[in-house]
């Protein structure tokens, strides 16, 4: 298993055309990503061709994921999610995602994970799952839709029939509770969450 850090150094080796690499990178992330492909694509084929687009824009960009800092694990899910929601809205009839349609989910390094944290994440998954259940039912519907259907907030205000203002509130509420309940779920195995 490839840790974070290591990650890090092979996404840099990556932007230098190293092969390798890539296939250790491909072979440390490919099965949670495609796990989480799965969860918003409900067909497996589509899932494998994300997949291989985010690992070739990896490729692509490698040197500029490298440069930002940021975790390779968080990029790579951010890339994938995109994708995938792009697909899943095109499926549906729905105009891909304005940019900036998610102002409290947009593309923003400032709140991905660093490389360290990311490995402490997936050690403490179960914990990260109590703190998302700790949401109240209409905030962890409505993040549910942002994540995972690709709905925009203004669909998500239309869907639930609230003002978008409100919409907007509740999914800012939602994500500064996670971002504030991270926290403890960093600082601790056994948080009282």
């Amino acid at each position: 298993m490839v840790r974070e850090d290591n990650a890090q150094e092979l996404l840099a080796r990556v932007a230098r055309h190293d092969e390798r690499a890539l296939g250790a990178l491909y072979d440390r992330f490919a099965p949670g990503l495609l796990a989480a492909l799965r969860r918003i694509l409900a067909e497996r084929r589509e899932a494998e061709e994300i997949l291989q687009e985010v690992f070739l824009r990896l490729c692509h960009q490698a040197s500029y994921f490298s440069r930002e800092g940021i975790g390779a694990s968080a990029w790579l899910a951010l890339l994938a999610r995109s994708a995938a929601v792009d697909r899943l809205r095109a499926g549906k009839g729905l105009p891909p995602q304005p940019r900036g349609s998610h102002r409290v989910l947009r593309n923003n390094s400032a709140w991905l994970p660093r490389g360290e944290q990311i490995g402490l994440l997936e050690q403490r998954s179960e914990l990260l799952k109590k703190v998302i259940k700790q949401l109240p039912s209409h905030q962890r519907q409505a993040l549910d839709w942002a994540v995972f259907d690709g709905y925009t907030e203004a669909e998500i205000a239309q869907k639930l029939a609230q003002p978008l203002g409100k919409v907007r509130s509740e999914l800012r509420a939602a994500m500064g509770f996670l971002r504030h309940r991270l926290r403890a779920v960093m600082g601790t195995w056994v948080a009282n969450i």
